[in-house]
């Protein structure tokens, strides 16, 4: 299976409603298990050394690129320096956009998590 191949079965998983992601275990993860049909779990089945492959690539890639760190703003009580900098990594972070989509979709990186407090505490 190509790159592209791989690509198409996420894009069908997600168009399916579906979320995968690394399992802790080194598995794959699939959220929600309700929206898994048989044909869907077979394809899952049939790419899942793919799969991990190319999410484990991605997550490598992303946290190398963009999961920085924005500089803390001067005064921590500006709610406005706070958001920008939040912002700032949300938007170009793949983990925290697909966080603020919904708990079903996973948890914020790292770096975001802590921006959102900062800034939502």
């Amino acid at each position: 299976m190509t790159t592209l191949a791989v690509e198409t079965v996420m894009a069908q998983l997600a168009h399916a409603g579906l979320n995968l992601s690394l399992a802790p275990a080194g598995g794959l993860a699939v959220t929600p298990r309700s929206q898994i049909t048989a044909d869907l779990r077979e394809l899952i089945r049939s790419s899942k050394a793919l799969l991990i492959d190319w999410l484990t690539a991605a997550n490598d890639a992303t946290s190398q690129a963009t999961c920085h760190s924005p500089d803390p703003p001067d005064n921590p009580l500006d709610w406005k320096e706070l958001a920008a900098a939040y912002h700032a990594h949300h938007f170009n972070c793949p983990t925290c956009i697909a966080a603020g989509r919904g708990s079903r979709y996973g948890q914020r990186c790292g770096v975001g998590t802590a921006l959102w407090r900062a800034y939502c505490e």
